[in-house]
C-alpha cells in the first residue's frame, strides 16, 4: 500500500483568515516563556493555545480550545482529502520560496527500516506530547522528513486554496492545498525517509498507535486503516532543496575549573589551543568550515577565548573505542563529547542525559553573554552538522549526540492540523 497519502486537513477558515502571520507559532520545543507570552498577546486565536497553552493542565486546555474553535468556525475540516505543498524561504532569501516540501500523511512504521532517525530522544518530551495527543486526538504540528532523489521532484504547485504566513524572523511560508495526485504519492512512497525534525513526535505517534490498536475493536484492522496509523509530515528532497542547519552551541554549567584551565594550558596530543578573543572566535571558526580537522571555539570567563583545533588522525584513532560506525564517530560533536567533555572535563553521556551539566543555545552571542554574566562556566561554539552527515549516520543505523541538528526555519504550527478522529 502507499506509504504517503492525502488527508482531510483541519485549518483556519480561509475566508476569515487569509493571512496567518498572527495565528501561527513555532513547534512546542522551541517556544520560550517570553515567546509564548508574545504569541498569546499577538492574537486571541494564535495556535500556541493548541500547541503550548499556559494553563495548569495544558493538554486539557488545548483540547477544549480545539473543540471551541471547531464549534465557532475558526478552524474547519476540508471536505475532500488533499495533498499540500509547503514552501518557504530561508534566512538568506526570506521572500523566495526556495524550499519545496510536500505535506501529507505518512504511514507509521518502526524506525530503522524505510524511516530512519538520527538523534536520541528523551522521555520527558515524549510523555508530554503523548498526553497532548491523547487529549486533543490531533497532530497539531508536522514533522520534517528528508529524502534524497535526483531522478525527479514533485510536480507544479497549484490549487484553489492557499494560506501564507511570516514567521518571527519574517521568513515567508506558503501552504497550498491540491487535489490528490497518485503519481506524486507513489513517487514519495518509494523514498527512504530520514527524520530531520520531530523525533519525539514520531516516537509519540508510534506509542499512540499502539494504544489505539490495543483496543480489541482495532487490533486486527489492516495497516493504515486507523487514523492513528499515520503521521503528518512535510517531505523535502535533500538533493533539490536548500535546507539550512544551524549549530547548537554548548554551555558548560558544571565542570572542574582546573580541568577547564588545563584544557587550554595543556591540551594534550589531540588538540591545540590558539588564543583569540570572543569577538573574533566565530570568524576564525568559520575559516575551518569544510576541513577534515575538528574545530571548536572555547569561551572562558574574563573575556578569554581559544580556538581548539584537533589532530584528525589522532582523534580518529581515539574514537575507535567509541560505539557506532565511522559516520557517527567522525562527527565534530561526537569527537567533542568523547575527547573533550568526557575525557577532559568528566561530563560523560550519563551526566549529559541526566541534565544539569550542559545547556544549549543557537546564538553564539548569547553563549558568550552567558559566560560573561556568570551563568555558565564556559561555552563551546560548534560548527553546523551537514545534511550529508545526517543521512550517513541514519543510514548506518546510528544516532547523533543530542542537539546535533537545528533545521531552520522551523515548520509552523497552524498552517494545517491532522485530526485523528475517523
Amino acid at each position: 500500500m502507499p506509504l504517503v497519502r492525502p488527508f482531510r486537513g483541519l485549518g483556519y477558515a480561509l475566508d476569515r483568515y487569509p493571512d496567518l502571520t498572527d495565528l501561527v507559532c513555532p513547534p512546542y520545543d522551541v517556544i520560550t516563556p517570553a515567546q509564548q507570552a508574545e504569541l498569546l498577546a499577538r492574537h486571541e486565536r494564535n495556535a500556541v493555545r493548541l500547541e503550548l497553552p499556559p494553563d495548569p493542565d495544558p493538554h486539557a486546555a488545548a483540547a477544549a480550545t480545539l473543540a471551541a474553535w471547531r464549534g465557532d468556525g475558526t478552524i474547519v475540516l476540508r471536505g475532500e482529502p488533499s495533498v499540500y505543498h509547503y514552501v518557504h524561504g530561508t534566512s538568506r532569501r526570506p521572500d523566495d520560496l526556495v524550499v519545496h516540501g510536500v505535506l501529507a500523511r505518512v504511514l507509521l512504521q518502526p524506525l530503522g527500516g524505510e524511516v530512519r532517525a538520527h538523534e536520541h530522544t528523551m522521555a520527558g518530551p515524549k510523555a508530554d506530547r503523548l498526553a497532548h495527543l491523547r487529549a486533543t486526538r490531533t497532530q497539531v504540528s508536522p514533522i520534517l522528513a528528508v529524502y534524497f532523489d535526483s531522478s525527479g521532484v514533485p510536480g507544479p504547485m497549484a490549487g484553489p486554496e492557499q494560506w501564507q504566513a511570516r514567521d518571527g524572523d519574517a521568513i515567508l511560508h506558503v501552504l497550498v492545498a491540491t487535489e490528490p495526485d497518485d503519481r506524486l504519492t507513489e513517487y514519495l512512497s518509494r523514498q527512504r525517509l530520514f527524520l530531520a525534525d520531530g523525533h519525539h513526535r514520531y516516537e509519540t505517534a508510534l506509542t499512540y498507535q499502539a494504544e489505539m490498536r490495543s483496543d480489541s475493536r482495532w487490533t486486527d484492522a489492516p495497516p493504515g486503516a486507523l487514523a492513528a496509523d499515520w503521521i503528518m509530515a512535510v517531505l523535502v528532497n535533500g538533493e533539490a532543496d536548500e535546507l539550512e542547519i544551524l549549530p547548537t552551541h554548548r554551555l558548560i554549567l558544571r565542570a572542574n575549573l582546573e580541568a577547564l584551565r588545563a584544557l587550554v594550558a595543556d591540551p594534550g596530543p589531540l588538540w591545540r589551543a590558539i588564543p583569540t578573543t570572543p569577538a573574533e572566535l566565530v570568524g576564525q571558526l568559520d575559516s575551518f568550515s569544510g576541513g577534515d580537522a575538528p574545530a571548536f571555539g572555547l569561551v572562558l570567563p574574563d573575556d578569554e577565548a581559544h580556538l581548539l583545533v584537533g589532530d584528525a588522525p589522532a582523534i580518529a584513532d581515539r574514537m575507535q573505542s567509541e560505539p557506532g560506525g565511522p559516520a557517527v564517530r567522525g562527527l565534530d560533536l561526537s569527537e567533542l563529547h568523547a575527547t573533550v567533555l568526557a575525557d577532559r572535563l568528566g561530563i560523560d553521556e550519563a551526566k549529559v542525559a541526566a541534565g544539569g551539566w550542559l545547556a544549549y543555545t543557537r546564538s553564539e552571542a548569547e553563549a558568550r553573554a552567558a559566560v560573561a554574566r556568570g551563568e555558565a562556566q564556559a561555552a563551546i561554539l560548534v560548527r553546523p552538522t551537514r545534511l550529508a552527515q545526517l543521512a550517513a549516520v541514519a543510514s548506518a543505523g546510528d544516532v547523533m549526540p543530542q542537539k546535533s541538528t537545528y533545521f531552520y526555519p522551523k515548520l509552523l504550527t497552524g498552517m494545517v492540523f491532522n485530526p485523528l478522529e475517523e
